[in-house]
Parts: C-alpha cells; structure tokens; sequence
C-alpha cells in the first residue's frame, strides 16, 4: 500500500498478510502490525553515515557482525539480553529472501539504525528452514523450522521483540521503509506499545 507516494511496508516471502489489531490490555498483548496498513504522511528522514554493504554467508544469510549467534536456547539469549539491559530481537530471515535482502541493504545499512538498534536491543537471528536445535521460551526443544512455525511467523523479515520475562510485546512482519523500521524499535524501547498502538504512535511522534 501506498502512504502518499511512498511504500512503507511489503508483504514477506511467504505466508499471508496479518491483521493488526487493537488490544484492550496493551500490556499483554501482541501487535501485530498491518503489511501495508500504514497510511500517513511522509516522515522526515535524517541524514545518516552509510555503511558498507554486507556480505552473505555460507547459510545464505546476510552477516551482520554486531549481531548475536543464538546461544541455542532462546531462554539464555533472553537472560544475555536482560544481563545487558536489553531488549531481545529474534530476527527471522531465510536464504534467498527478496525483502530480507531490501532490509540488509537499505534500514541495516544506516549507521544511526544500526548504532540506535545495537545500543539498546540484543538482535538474534533465526532461519526460517533452519535444521538446527533451538531451545523454545517454552523449554521444549526444536529445529528453527519448527520454531518458526510454533512461533506463528508467517513471512520473512519478521522481528519479534521480547521483554526479560519472555513476553512478545511487538511483532514487525515484512519489509518496512528505514524510517519506519527504525521508529519501531524507538516504539518498543520507549515502550510506546504500553498506551498507544503504533499508529497513533507514530502520528504523535511526529516521526522525528
């Protein structure tokens, strides 16, 4: 969808769009935000330092050197995460996905995102087709695959955003334009979600 002239979020490589919804208790839900839903006028953007442009690796994957290898267990990547004073980020990223590559290229390349992301969230990374054990919040443990799906991700990029006690406040499905991938990570860490969903969010803010 179109917000006056510019596309702020895409449709991932798989699955169907979900809807966002409101919900009546912010503090315990989940958000999920609308592909495409968003319909508001262009945000200013700041001028920020590019970066090199990343390589991908052996797994298909894009590196990014300030991200976290999982510890194999999403529970000891919460507790590293919260040791840090962190948010955990659990990226989900496939080989040979179309709009994870537009994300590495263009949000990811931007010095102001990746210092302000890397400053206050501890990022890791997941494969979507991933044969390798991963130990769930649940304790119960699985491949990456089979996480993906238990986790209800439904296209790549997703971001889900959990707090020290394991709770999803946030999800980011899709592709999303720099300005808008780097005002949800604001959002979360400000704690926006608390009172406001992220529309309303973003209007007040103005986005700066």
């Amino acid at each position: 969808m179109v917000g006056h002239g510019r596309i702020l979020f895409e449709r991932g490589t798989s699955g169907r769009n979900r809807l966002g919804r409101r919900h009546a208790v912010p503090r315990a839900g989940i958000v999920f935000l609308a592909l495409g839903l968003l319909l508001l006028a262009v945000l200013p953007v700041a001028a920020s330092e590019r970066l090199a442009e990343p390589t991908v690796g052996p797994d298909g994957l894009w590196i990014q050197d300030w991200f976290r290898p999982t510890l194999g267990d999403l529970r000891r990547d919460l507790a590293a995460a919260s040791a840090e004073g962190k948010i955990l980020a659990v990226f989900w990223e496939a080989a040979g996905c179309q709009y994870c590559t537009k994300m590495h290229l263009t949000a990811l390349r931007e010095a102001d995102v990746r210092d302000y992301i890397n400053q206050r969230f501890y990022v890791v990374r997941l494969d979507r087709h991933g044969s390798l054990p991963i130990t769930d919040f649940d304790g119960e443990t699985r491949t990456q695959a089979d996480t993906y799906a238990r986790h209800h991700v439904v296209g790549t990029p997703t971001v889900e955003f959990r707090l020290a006690d394991g709770r999803e406040v946030f999800r980011l499905p899709g592709f999303a334009q720099t300005v808008i991938f780097r005002a949800v990570f604001e959002y979360v860490h400000t704690g926006g979600y608390l009172s406001v969903n992220v529309l309303d969010w973003l209007r007040a803010t103005g986005h700066r």
